[in-house]
């Protein structure tokens, strides 16, 4: 419990260094400020297919699925947010929030859980094993239903697929198929259509992301958009190029390793030179960008983490550039430990 505790908290410390307050009920301009000093707050709701829908900002995507006899949301973001949720539902239907899908266990995901259970009386929740095992440690409503590989709900227009492949952005990332739709929601393991942020400490991996997301592209089919954690709705083949890039990130890491070379040689010399990788080398944070860093960080940071788990050391939960080569990473406040190291990890990303 303690550390689930302590993760939150930084993260939260994190966005008040940034300008941004856990709570941010009201809206906020697209991709602008509101609520928080500048960085978004929560959008009006906006339309992805016939019956789903995305709630950006105050944390990781929401996703607003109206089915026959009630609403399901695919995460609910930092807590202190649920009524704001809940008003944005509002404006596309009267139908009653019955089910919360959450894809993992970070609070960014999961926070107003408590507070929409709490709205609605008693309400179902899903989430993946691995996650469900986390958030029993958490101060959040117990998970109702749980799922190792695969789960079916419902059927027909109503129907929800969920998956799980494997480690990517933490062991239980959950992938939310709605068939009838062609949408999926990736969660963490993409979002900004830049390199996912690792968490060891929740048994993430990025020498097994690769795997993880390959999996979902082939096992997944008839899929048009992709909901991603934060920020972006992608294409299908926007995630084909992303499994590319996992490919690609931990190739380098390999590289680097068997000749020496340290994350950046190892980034200069295999990775910013294909010009398939060109859309991870951005030094720009992306518009509207909540927290995060820069594509070329991210990428930067993905190999790093990968070299060191290739070499059988245990990686450090970095949230934001990798250490310079050759120094140890900096916890909270300089100190060792890993969680931030740089100005830009003042744009933290779970």
């Amino acid at each position: 419990m303690k550390r689930y505790a302590i993760l939150a908290s930084i993260m939260v410390a994190g966005l008040a260094a940034a300008g941004v307050s856990a709570q941010q009920g009201g809206p906020a301009r697209p991709g602008g400020g509101g609520g928080g000093g500048g960085l978004p707050g929560i959008t009006d709701i906006e339309k992805v297919s016939d019956n789903v829908y995305k709630i950006f900002g105050a944390g990781g995507n929401t996703t607003v699925f109206v089915r026959s006899d009630g609403v399901v949301l695919v995460d609910t973001k930092l807590a202190n947010n649920g009524q704001a949720i809940l008003d944005q539902v509002r404006k596309i239907t009267d139908k009653p929030v019955t089910m919360i899908i959450n894809t993992h266990s970070h609070p960014d995901h999961m926070g107003s859980n408590k507070e929409i259970a709490s709205a609605r009386g008693s309400i179902q929740i899903v989430a993946q094993a691995n996650s469900e095992a986390r958030m029993a440690a958490m101060d959040t409503p117990k998970v109702t239903q749980s799922f190792r590989d695969t789960l079916t709900l419902g059927k027909g227009k109503d129907q929800i697929k969920l998956y799980w492949f494997g480690a990517a952005h933490t062991d239980g990332d959950a992938f939310i198929v709605f068939p009838a739709e062609k949408v999926m929601c990736a969660g963490d393991t993409m979002a900004w259509d830049m390199g996912l942020l690792v968490d060891p400490t929740a048994g993430g991996s990025m020498v097994a992301t690769p795997e993880t997301v390959g999996k979902a592209a082939k096992t997944i089919k008839g899929v048009d958009k992709v909901i991603e954690g934060h920020g972006n709705v992608n294409t299908w083949a926007g995630f084909q190029r992303y499994v590319a890039y996992t490919r690609k990130a931990v190739d380098v890491a390999k590289r680097g390793n068997a000749e020496g070379l340290d994350y950046v040689q190892a980034y200069d010399k295999y990775f910013a030179t294909d010009p398939a990788m060109a859309p991870y080398t951005g030094e720009a944070l992306k518009p509207g960008l909540e927290y995060g860093g820069t594509p070329k960080s991210r990428s930067q940071n993905n190999i790093y983490v990968a070299m060191l788990e290739l070499k059988g050391e245990k990686p450090p939960l970095i949230m934001g550039a990798p250490p310079p080569p050759g120094q140890a990473p900096r916890g909270p406040g300089g100190g060792p430990g890993g969680q931030r190291n740089a100005p830009e990890d003042e744009h933290l990303h779970l």
